[in-house]
């Protein structure tokens, strides 16, 4: 296995490859954790709040079987009759397996926004859409329904139509005080009319002309957004800090909501709920008079960073995690990841489901997997009785549990032996972040290529990796 890696400082020093030789290592045994385990399959409790406003739900009727996709930075996993199939560049006609977002067009295929342009998936083949610099950093995409596709992005959107692309810049977003560069995402209404978030604005596009709704022009204080839904009714609905507003009866109308934080996405369900996510309390459900919260220590979600959030036609809610992509149909739930499915990546940007979506097949029992290794400083001498931890979630610089993986999910550790080695046993399949102590009450983490990053290590089911000798360096 040959490894490549540039080094990031987690605290004071930084772990890179010294050597690549493959061989049997020897290791104490990991300590014992416990496996993740499926949400308990139990009814929510409406979360006592303040009584909201009522808001008709939309309700969508259903469409009969239909296709899923996951999409992460390794490619698209998607799920229909035959099974699943996981989709890259090296498999497949997809350009680039780095994907951002996605979004289900009138006609049923799914456009893709992927690292270098926008690419059509029609369920069995992929048409890449012509590419422009007029980009970079794809944060939402759209469709309408005259084939057009929308990219909401860093200082505007862009709109491919008739073979070209046209991009309106963000100060046709926002305007004043509220005029900001940070363009969020992108939806288009069933009566075509398109609907853009930014950090401080709403803004619609209708007849080739932008409307900006932001404080002062239909929003009565500041709002501070981050996502965006429409509804089956046309309405789109704006999550912020606050709340979330939704525009009906050419008003904006506010739903507050005081003790979330963080939204990061939002979808709505088949019987007009909608569904906020957040990077780390869960996600929400709102059902136009009462809120409903679900997390990790309610047992219905195994990570509180949801990504994305998709609802099928037969009233199924699909949440993409950072760990996991979690269904709920209703009454069950249940977390799919790469040690129980055919899904390709735990880590979820973005979910899509076409009408009723796929029947889901049930749990595999996978083999576990091994991590093998060695620990060495900077004079090439073993680092003696460190711990080494593997867990499921990227890190950033600093950590707020007693190690740096202690808090995630799911996490193993081990200790070095009196030459350095490691043996870490009972891997579930994924993809898994190294950290080490570095012997002077500091901890170090492998990075990728541009020493930004956690490197995420794949370990495939029943898989032993060597992942060689990692030398501390100051």
């Amino acid at each position: 296995m040959k490894r490549n890696h540039h080094q990031f400082l987690l605290v004071l020093v930084a772990l890179i490859i010294a050597s690549l030789a493959c061989r049997a290592l020897a290791g104490t045994e990991p300590a014992p954790t416990t496996e993740p385990q499926q949400p308990v399959l139990q009814e929510p409790a409406p979360t006592e709040v303040p009584p909201q406003p009522e808001v008709e739900p939309a309700i969508i009727e259903s469409k009969g079987a239909g296709i899923l996709c996951v999409g992460g930075t390794t490619g698209l996993s998607c799920l229909n009759e035959n099974g699943w199939q996981i989709y890259t560049d090296e498999n497949s006609d997809l350009p680039n397996p780095y994907l951002y977002a996605g979004a289900v067009c009138p006609d049923g295929q799914f456009a893709i926004a992927h690292i270098n342009g926008v690419v059509l998936f029609d369920g069995a083949t992929f048409r890449q859409i012509p590419e422009t610099n007029a980009y970079t950093s794809p944060e939402g995409i759209a469709c309408d329904s005259n084939g057009g596709i929308w990219v909401a992005h860093f200082q505007g959107v862009s709109r491919y139509a008739d073979g070209q692309w046209t991009t309106y810049g963000s100060d046709q977003l926002a305007n004043g005080e509220s005029a900001n560069e940070l363009v969020y995402d992108v939806a288009v209404a069933p009566d075509g009319k398109v609907w853009v978030v930014t950090s401080r604005s709403v803004a619609m596009f209708e007849n080739e002309t932008w409307t900006v709704y932001q404080e002062g022009q239909g929003f009565n204080g500041s709002r501070f957004f981050n996502a965006l839904a429409v509804d089956a009714n046309g309405r789109p609905w704006a999550a912020h800090g606050s709340g979330v507003d939704v525009f009906e009866n050419s008003a904006w109308r506010l739903i507050e909501k005081s003790d979330y934080n963080s939204p990061q996405s939002l979808g709505v369900d088949a019987k007009g709920g909608v569904w906020f996510g957040t990077i780390t309390s869960g996600v929400y459900q709102f059902d136009g008079t009462a809120w409903v919260h679900h997390d990790r220590a309610s047992e219905r979600l195994l990570s509180d960073y949801v990504t994305s959030i998709a609802g099928d036609s037969g009233g199924r809610v699909w949440l993409g995690t950072s760990y996991g992509l979690t269904m709920f149909d209703g009454v069950n739930w249940q977390t799919l990841l790469m040690s129980n499915s055919g899904l390709g990546d735990n880590d979820v940007n973005f979910v899509l489901v076409s009408n009723d979506g796929p029947v889901l097949p049930a749990l595999e029992e996978k083999a576990k997997g091994s991590l093998i290794g060695k620990l060495e400083k900077a004079d090439g001498t073993p680092l003696v009785d460190a711990t080494v931890e593997i867990c499921v979630e990227t890190l950033a610089s600093t950590f707020s549990g007693d190690t740096p993986c202690s808090d995630q999910p799911f996490f193993l550790t081990a200790k070095t032996g009196a030459d350095g080695t490691f043996l870490i046993e009972n891997v579930p399949a994924g993809y898994y972040v190294i950290v080490a102590e570095t012997g002077d009450g500091s901890w170090a983490q492998l990075t990728d290529e541009f020493g930004i990053s956690s490197e995420r290590t794949l370990i495939e089911a029943g898989e032993q990796v060597d992942i060689g000798t990692l030398t501390l360096e100051e």
